[in-house]
């Protein structure tokens, strides 16, 4: 598992065109919806208002702040009325700004980007997007059985872990994204080589067989990372399934034990299970630690 000395934590920041993955804070303008799990913090933008809402909200503050202006000025303040008008000005200013704001959609916002480049990944074609989106509901899956699982894993250890397993997915889609935009721009100029005699022509082959191998390599590795995730997933759900039966058979047993006079005896079946979906849980975070642990 990954060490507390080096701590992963992952933010993740979407809006309709871009999702961000990194390292460190990231998030949106405006309104935000922040869930936090595990060892991951994902912002989205939450549902603007519309302009009448925000109007009536800015004309609301307005008045307030008129009303207050002249309370205090009623009160003594009549020396400073200059100050207080300015000051009145200025927090109405912020209110109308306010309202624009609560109108619009938020946009995805990276404040360390520029400085920290390699601990961001931009995903913003959809197919990577969705693709990511789908890994985050993947490892949210697993994570939910985290907390029943707490005598053979530790949660916070396994948060980290499908943190850092996110972190290596949103990595292998950026590369992806990137070997896409060669292959398209490959697609575009072949409608344009059509002498296979050329130097252009084989060059042109070339180059789109090293980009196929590039897309299979990257494939190839987001299928493992997904391959881990749903084994781990239904380990663990398996593992709770079976041990709710196990003690529910317990239970009834212990029950019956008492309404019957020679009651059966032997091991339940449902706790040889249990031992051996134990077995599956362990095994498929041991995989997933062997694959993701420790990277950064």
């Amino acid at each position: 598992m990954t060490s507390s000395e080096n701590y992963v934590h992952l933010w993740i920041a979407s809006d309709a065109k871009t999702t961000a993955v990194a390292l460190t804070e990231v998030g949106v303008s405006g309104r935000a919806r922040v869930h936090e799990w595990g060892s991951v913090t994902d912002v989205s933008p939450d549902a603007p208002m519309s302009r009448e809402t925000a109007n009536r909200r800015a004309t609301q503050q307005m008045i307030l702040i008129a009303v207050v202006s002249i309370g205090i000025c009623l009160a003594g303040g009549a020396p400073y009325a200059g100050v207080i008008f300015v000051a009145a000005f200025v927090l109405g200013a912020l209110a109308i700004a306010g309202a624009i704001r609560a109108e619009q959609q938020g946009i995805v916002r990276t404040p360390d980007l520029r400085s920290f480049p390699d601990i961001h990944r931009l995903l913003t074609t959809p197919q990577e997007q969705r693709s990511f989106r789908a890994l985050v509901t993947l490892a949210e899956r697993v994570g939910r059985t985290l907390p029943a699982l707490d005598e053979l894993v530790e949660p916070s250890e396994a948060g980290e872990l499908l943190a850092q397993a996110l972190w290596d997915g949103a990595k292998n889609l950026a590369r992806k994204q990137d070997i896409r935009a060669v292959r398209d721009d490959l697609r575009r100029h072949e409608k344009d080589t059509t002498d296979e005699s050329s130097r252009a022509y084989r060059d042109l082959k070339h180059q789109r067989q090293q980009a196929d191998a590039l897309w299979k390599e990257v494939n190839g590795e987001l299928a493992t990372l997904v391959g881990q995730l749903t084994a781990a997933a239904e380990a663990g759900e398996r593992f709770i399934r079976d041990r709710d039966l196990d003690e529910t058979l317990q239970r009834t047993e212990k029950a019956l034990a008492e309404l019957v006079v020679d009651p059966m005896s032997g091991p339940s079946g449902a706790s040889e299970q249990l031992a051996d979906e134990t077995t599956a849980v362990l095994d498929a975070y041991r995989e997933l630690n062997d694959l993701y642990g420790g990277k950064h």
